[in-house]
C-alpha cells in the first residue's frame, strides 16, 4: 500500500524487537505498534503493521527492544528528597521530616522529581504510599500536592493512603503533624478518624480521574499486625490487643468495600499465621484478591498456603533491611502455589532508587541463592513480574502491562546498541541481566510521548531538579539532619559501622 491508502494513526513505533508480554509471549523482530487515541490499534511484524498504517508521529526503533512500560507495584513518596540521609546505627528521619518539616510544595516537588526519575528508567506506572509508614493522611493537601506533581510529568500512579497502625508507632503519641503553610510552625494533633476522612476525601476526588491515570487505594500499614521483630519496632502484642486488631482489620475491609478500592499493606513472617488463628474463616473476608501484601519476608510454608487460598497478591522488594531481620520473600514458593507476585523498588531511599531493572536481577539472584539452584525463576517470568504480572497485582492488567490491541499505549524502547548490550542474540536475558535505567530511550504513556531519545518532553528536567533541591534544603532547615551526615570512625576502613559517630 502507498501512503494514500494506509490508515493514519497518531503514533507508529517500528523497527525494534517487540516483546508483547501477552499470554502467548509473542515477540516480533522487527516489530511495530500502531497507536490511535491513546490505545494500541495494531501490534505485529513491522512489514505487516507498516503496510496498514502511517503515523502522524513516528519512533524508529531499529536496534531497540520495545516492551510495555514497567510497573513498580510498591514504593513510598517523600523518599526522593531524603536519599542517603541514613546510617545503619540510627536509621533515617522519614516521619520526623515528613510530618514536621515539609509543606505541600515539598511533596509536589518530590513527586515531580520521582516521576521524572521513573520516566528515565522506563517505569510508566507506580503504586506509591504518600509518605513512609504511616502515610501522610493528616491533611489531604499533601496527597493533593503529590498527585499534581505526578500528573505534571505524565505517568500513571496508584496513590496509597490511610491511617497509622493502632500499635506499631512510627512516631510518638499523641499523633501530631506540623503545618508550615502560614510560614510558621503550627503543630496539630490528628486521629485515626481524621485520617480515614482524609483518605475517603482523596479517593472521592482523585480515584480513576485524569483519563484513569490516577487511582487510589487504602493503606493500613499492617492489616494483620507486625509480628516479625524489627529493632526499631519491638512492640509485643498482648491478649488485650487481639480484639482491637481484628476490629481494625474488619474496619479496613469495610472501608475498601465501600469505596471499591484495593488494600495495600505490609506483611512479614507471622502476620498471616496470626490472621488465620485469630480470625478463623473471617480471614477470607478480609484477606481477598484485592489485597496487596508488600514484602512478605520470611513467610512460612503455611503462610504461603494462606496467601494462595486468599487470592491476594504479593510484592517482593529484593533489597531492604527486612532481608536481614526476617529473611527473603519466598518468591518461588509463592509462584508455585499460584500467588500473583510482582517485583518492586520500595522507593528511592534510604539506599535504593527507582531503577526497577536492578530489582529484576536482584530477585532472580536471591531466589537462586536461597534455593541453591541457578535454574529457578526464569528470566521471562521475572520480566513479566515488572510488566503484566505487576499490573495484575494492582488490578490494572486489563488496561496496561502488555502490548495488545485495545490496551493503553504505555510503551518503552530500550537502546541495545551499546557495548554492554552486545551481542544482541538473547534479548530477554539482556534486558534482565544487563540493561540499566539509562538505556531506556523512549517512553510513551497513553499514546503521549513523555521521553524521546532520552529527552523529557513534559517538564523542564533541570527546573524540576532545581526546585527539588530548594525544597529539600528548606526542609533540612526545619529539621536538622546533620547527625545522619557525620562520617563515623572507621567509615573508610573498618569492617563494621561503629556504634557512635565521630566527634
Amino acid at each position: 500500500m502507498d501512503d494514500e491508502t494506509r490508515a493514519v494513526v497518531d503514533l507508529l513505533i517500528t523497527g525494534g524487537t517487540v516483546l508483547t508480554m501477552d499470554a502467548q509471549h509473542h515477540i516480533f523482530s522487527p516489530g511495530a505498534i500502531a497507536v490511535q487515541g491513546g490505545r494500541i490499534t495494531a501490534v505485529g511484524p513491522a512489514a505487516v503493521v507498516e503496510a496498514r498504517f502511517a503515523g502522524r508521529e513516528r519512533i524508529d526503533a531499529p536496534g531497540h527492544a520495545v516492551l510495555p512500560g514497567l510497573v513498580d507495584a510498591y514504593s513510598h513518596a517523600g523518599h526522593g528528597l531524603i536519599k542517603a540521609i541514613h546510617t545503619p546505627r540510627i536509621g533515617w528521619p522519614t516521619n520526623a521530616v515528613y510530618f514536621h518539616a515539609t509543606t505541600p510544595e515539598w511533596w509536589e516537588a518530590e513527586a515531580e522529581l520521582s516521576a521524572l526519575e521513573r520516566v528515565r528508567f522506563g517505569v510508566t506506572t507506580g503504586l506509591t504510599v504518600v509518605g513512609a509508614t504511616p502515610a501522610r493522611a493528616d491533611d489531604a493537601a499533601y496527597a493533593d500536592a503529590h498527585i499534581r506533581g505526578v500528573l505534571r510529568v505524565g505517568i500513571r500512579e496508584m496513590t496509597s493512603i490511610g491511617p497509622p497502625d493502632p500499635f506499631i508507632d512510627h512516631f510518638p503519641r499523641p499523633w501530631t503533624a506540623t503545618d508550615w503553610r502560614s510560614g510558621r510552625a503550627v503543630r496539630r494533633s490528628f486521629t485515626h478518624e481524621q485520617c480515614m476522612e482524609v483518605t475517603a476525601d482523596v479517593i472521592r476526588r482523585w480515584h480513576r480521574t485524569h483519563d484513569d491515570r490516577i487511582r487510589v487505594c487504602l493503606h493500613p500499614p499492617y492489616l494483620l499486625g507486625r509480628f516479625a521483630k524489627h529493632p526499631r519496632f519491638p512492640y509485643e502484642y498482648g491478649p488485650e490487643d487481639e480484639p482491637v486488631m481484628v476490629r481494625h482489620a474488619e474496619e479496613m475491609r469495610a472501608f475498601a468495600d465501600r469505596w471499591r478500592v484495593l488494600i495495600h499493606t505490609h506483611a512479614f513472617r507471622g502476620s498471616l499465621a496470626w490472621g488465620r488463628r485469630a480470625m478463623g474463616d473471617r480471614l477470607w473476608e478480609v484477606l481477598a484478591s484485592d489485597v496487596l501484601l508488600a514484602h512478605a519476608n520470611g513467610f512460612t510454608a503455611d503462610e504461603v498456603e494462606i496467601a494462595a487460598r486468599s487470592g491476594c497478591a504479593v510484592v517482593c522488594v529484593p533489597i531492604t533491611d527486612e532481608n536481614v531481620h526476617y529473611g527473603i520473600c519466598p518468591v518461588v514458593d509463592l509462584l508455585a502455589a499460584g500467588v500473583r507476585v510482582a517485583i518492586a523498588t520500595d522507593g528511592s531511599a534510604p539506599n535504593m532508587n527507582l531503577n526497577l531493572w536492578k530489582d529484576v536481577h536482584r530477585v532472580m539472584l536471591l531466589q537462586r541463592l536461597d534455593k541453591r539452584d541457578p535454574a529457578v525463576l526464569p528470566v521471562g517470568k521475572a520480566l513479566r513480574m515488572v510488566t503484566i504480572d505487576a499490573a495484575r497485582a494492582i488490578g490494572w492488567d486489563t488496561e496496561i502491562g502488555s502490548l495488545e490491541v485495545g490496551k493503553q499505549a504505555d510503551i518503552i524502547t530500550v537502546d541495545l546498541e551499546q557495548p554492554h548490550l552486545v551481542p544482541r542474540k538473547h534479548i530477554p536475558q539482556l534486558l534482565a541481566y544487563y540493561v540499566e535505567g539509562g538505556d531506556v530511550a523512549n517512553v510513551v504513556v497513553g499514546g503521549r510521548i513523555l521521553m524521546r531519545d532520552r529527552r523529557i518532553l513534559t517538564v523542564d528536567a533541570r527546573a524540576v531538579i532545581t526546585r527539588a533541591e530548594a525544597e529539600a534544603e528548606a526542609a533540612f532547615a526545619r529539621f536538622d539532619v546533620s547527625d545522619y551526615l557525620v562520617l563515623p570512625r572507621g567509615f573508610w576502613e573498618s569492617t563494621v559501622y561503629p556504634a557512635e559517630a565521630a566527634g
